[in-house]
């Protein structure tokens, strides 16, 4: 289902991985998957994995990639360029979601991903965030479609706070979407079953 979500890691106080998806963003989707990995995975190789080889390219270098697999440079490709694309540069492919914690985990190269923080700032399309956090030892989850109160001192909310415009925006019109908003955060130590966590995100996924 295309449900369009994102996933990040924070590390060092900063993101090391903003990754966008296209599918299946409700928690017994993505969320789920983030949490089977957060209870297999070896820290110590993740965190050596994210730091030696993981970087956020820039729009030039992300552009290049798609340059490679036979992009004009327009806005839109055809499928046989968005399917090279997914093959040669798995890290930035919409398709990976929860994925790209086993490509960080298995890889032995330098990484380039895109940057997509900012989706997070309008929740009319980005419709779950999963977060895992290292400095705070978190695994949060935040929901989209946020037309309540502002929370300026929430994770996402330098992603207003920065931008004046969209501040006097959210000041004067009452329609707008504000940042996904966090819902439920779990202790890295101590992570729910499968089975915990979907039950708390029954009423959420009842009211799609």
């Amino acid at each position: 289902m295309g449900t369009r979500n994102l996933i990040c890691v924070m590390k060092d106080n900063e993101y090391k991985v903003a990754q966008y998806a296209q599918w299946d963003g409700y928690p017994n989707g993505q969320g789920l998957d983030v949490l089977k990995f957060l209870h297999s995975y070896n820290k110590e190789k993740f965190l050596q994995n994210l730091d030696k080889y993981i970087k956020f390219g820039t729009d030039d270098q992300i552009q290049d990639q798609w340059v490679q697999c036979g992009s004009d440079g327009s806005e839109w490709v055809d499928s046989s360029v968005s399917n090279k694309h997914s093959k040669l540069f798995p890290e930035n492919s919409r398709d990976t979601g929860a994925k790209i914690f086993n490509i960080i985990a298995k890889t032995k190269k330098n990484l380039l991903l895109q940057n997509s923080v900012t989706f997070a700032a309008d929740s009319l399309f980005c419709e779950w965030t999963y977060v895992v956090d290292f400095d705070k030892n978190v695994f949060e989850v935040y929901e989209g479609f946020n037309k309540g109160k502002f929370d300026s001192d929430g994770r996402f909310a330098f992603l207003v706070n920065e931008n004046e415009a969209v501040l006097d925006k959210l000041v004067e019109e009452e329609t707008i979407y504000y940042p996904v908003r966090l819902i439920k955060s779990f202790n890295l130590d101590s992570l729910p079953t499968e089975e915990e966590f979907l039950s708390e995100f029954k009423d959420n996924e009842d009211e799609e």
